[in-house]
């Protein structure tokens, strides 16, 4: 076992519609946006079609079922060329039509979290991994009180005190937005009382408001 903990975060908060099924990796329901992509096959003059999804937690595809064996007579123009091209407006009016996700108001944010490496004890160093794989612009502080059910406040005062690095970036990078992923080193050994964050941290999967 190692001696480093090691937790990922997954934002799951997207701007498109989600549809929430099961996972065959994260072994759990997830929520599923569309990756814009469409999957076709074509056999003789039928047609099957497929839209894209992504788990947001892991990245595992998905294929929906659009259609199958259907003629290609009976697709028009307009919508074969914007199968054939992957066009992002008819993907996103085909998402929305099949989600299952309930509409939250804005600043609704929900994590998917998952221990990639277990440690002997929790007050070693911690390295927390922030992906964004829907590019949400959610600020980094943000996540971070969301995780814990901290404020803001306390996000800066723990990051002034060395208790949370921002890797290869400046101080400033806990205030801005998350592009792509941000990894964070944590150091409880810095602050006295802080084994409840870190209990929370291992259960910060849900979803809430920051």
């Amino acid at each position: 076992m190692s001696s480093l903990l090691k937790i990922e975060w997954t934002i799951l908060s997207h701007e498109t519609p989600l549809t929430n099924r099961p996972c065959s990796r994260c072994r759990a329901i997830r929520p599923f946006a569309s990756t814009g992509k469409f999957r076709l096959n074509a056999n003789g003059s039928r047609l099957d079609a497929w839209l894209v999804f992504s788990c947001l937690a892991c990245g595992k595809r998905w294929n929906k079922t659009l259609f199958e064996r259907r003629p290609v007579k009976s697709i028009s123009r307009e919508q074969l060329e914007a199968l054939q091209a992957n066009d992002p407006q008819f993907a996103e009016r085909l998402a929305l039509e099949g989600s299952n996700s309930t509409t939250e108001q804005p600043g609704y944010l929900a994590l998917g979290v998952r221990i990639t490496a277990q440690a002997e004890r929790t007050r070693g160093e911690i390295l927390l991994t922030v992906r964004n794989p829907s590019g949400s612009r959610v600020r980094l502080d943000r996540v971070l009180a969301r995780g814990p059910m901290l404020t803001r406040k306390e996000v800066h005062r723990l990051a002034q005190n060395g208790v949370l690095e921002v890797q290869d970036a400046s101080p400033k990078a806990i205030r801005r937005h998350v592009s792509g992923t941000a990894t964070l080193a944590i150091f409880p050994d810095r602050e006295k009382g802080i084994s409840d964050l870190i209990t929370q941290m291992l259960s910060a999967c849900g979803s809430g408001r920051a």
